[in-house]
């Protein structure tokens, strides 16, 4: 099932994931093929941990192997944090769908990713 009906969810699973940036892209969340849900991301922030340089990075969602970019070359400063996804542009990842992103230099960013799994069986 690739896009489960969200009106007759069978339950509803919240979940947080967070970890640090790498320079070259990396998954941070994936919604596997066939797990029959939908993940609602509501908030995703993006916190640089480098108390002395700025650091840009890229958000990117993979859609059964199409990549789209949620944010390219945003730029957090130095003991900063940018909220990339908010409530208001929350967003539906189906399955076969990942979240990843790269930064511009290697642990200098971190991110936090809140959402809800629904399953409607």
């Amino acid at each position: 099932m690739a896009n489960p009906n969200i009106v007759n969810v069978a339950r509803i699973l919240a979940n947080t994931v967070s970890g640090t940036f790498t320079s070259s892209n990396t998954v941070f969340h994936t919604n596997p093929a066939s797990s029959g849900s939908v993940h609602k991301i509501n908030t995703i922030v993006v916190s640089n941990i480098d108390g002395a340089a700025n650091a840009d990075f890229d958000l990117i969602i993979n859609n059964a192997g199409s990549n789209t970019f949620i944010v390219k070359t945003v730029i957090v400063p130095a003991d900063a944090s940018l909220v990339a996804v908010d409530k208001n542009s929350g967003f539906y990842l189906l399955e076969n769908s990942t979240i990843g992103g790269a930064a511009s230099a290697n642990s200098d960013l971190s991110y936090v990713i809140s959402l809800e799994q629904l399953y409607d069986s």
